[in-house]
């Protein structure tokens, strides 16, 4: 006859192993719940794009025309979109004003992100629409150098630039941007939305009237 000493030790085992088959169930419903959150946030659909502290408005923001862009620095089709609405700005003097929401996705000839970064640190300053002019004059050219140069040539605060820099606050920036882009399935740059609609890319001036009712 088995004594009950000897029983508690056989149960031992049998203990620790549904315990750690019950932990194994734990473990693996956290992970599925996390799996299926990040899901559904990728999946989400936004009825009203957020405009967040750190984006720059060009325009003024009580103007009730909105455009809200997605734009790399480095992107010859921004450039010539930058143009347009700058015209458009003018012809239409508080009629219009534009969210920018930096995307850097151009690896060539120069990885964009640092410039975007350098846009971020200038806009903390209040001159984020002096540099997005220089950046996109020397859009093929963004080095550290160009960077470096642009930076002095609009008087940037040096102390406060690499207080910025230094922070990564605007990598930080950038991946909150990178998440939008994502959940409003944008593909490629430029791309804009007029009434939180996105747009086909408007290719003059006109185009751009007839878009905003102007």
């Amino acid at each position: 006859m088995i004594k009950p000493r000897h029983i508690f030790f056989i149960m031992i085992p049998a203990i620790f192993l549904v315990a750690g088959i019950f932990m194994i169930r734990i473990w693996q419903y956290n992970s599925l719940s996390q799996s299926r959150k990040i899901q559904s946030q990728q999946n989400e659909s936004l009825d009203l794009i957020p405009i967040l502290p750190d984006d720059p408005i060009i325009g003024s923001p009580s103007s009730p025309k909105t455009i809200v862009v997605f734009e790399d620095l480095a992107c010859a089709g921004c450039k010539i979109q930058d143009t347009f609405l700058k015209q458009v700005q003018q012809q239409h003097p508080g009629k219009v004003k534009i969210i920018w929401k930096g995307l850097p996705v151009i690896p060539y000839p120069y990885p964009s992100e640092v410039a975007h970064e350098y846009a971020f640190c200038a806009h903390k300053q209040g001159k984020f629409e002096v540099f997005k002019e220089y950046a996109f004059v020397n859009n093929t050219n963004l080095t550290p150098t160009t960077l470096v140069t642009i930076s002095n040539e609009i008087e940037l605060d040096q102390e406060k630039l690499s207080a910025c820099l230094d922070s990564n606050d605007g990598l930080a920036y950038i991946d909150t941007i990178q998440s939008l882009a994502t959940i409003l399935h944008v593909q490629s740059v430029p791309t804009f939305f007029v009434d939180n609609t996105q747009i086909a890319t408007p290719n003059s001036v006109a185009e751009w009237e007839i878009v905003l009712g102007l």
